[in-house]
């Protein structure tokens, strides 16, 4: 029993100091990216570079209001009490 509290302790120990270590690397990276940040090199292109649009092969996808008007059965509409509504 005694010999598993003292690895018990060891590992809670080790994972302390190994918890504070990730804590000092992640402040030393901070204070190095706010002090010495890293120079961006910026290239110079004789022309833009252009993005190739895509081609829109069926320009027919929505079809016409008046097409959808023409297929619409409107006679049962005319039974509609607005009243309802309100």
């Amino acid at each position: 029993m005694l010999l598993f509290k003292q690895i018990v302790g060891v590992l809670i120990i080790l994972l302390n100091i190994a918890g504070l270590g990730f804590v000092l690397y992640m402040v030393a990276m901070m204070l190095k990216e706010k002090y010495f940040p890293q120079k961006q090199i910026v290239a110079v292109h004789d022309k833009p570079v252009k993005k190739k649009q895509p081609k829109i092969i069926n320009d027919d996808i929505v079809p016409d209001e008046d097409d959808l008007l023409k297929d619409m059965d409107l006679s049962d509409l005319d039974n509609l009490n607005l009243d309802d509504f309100e």
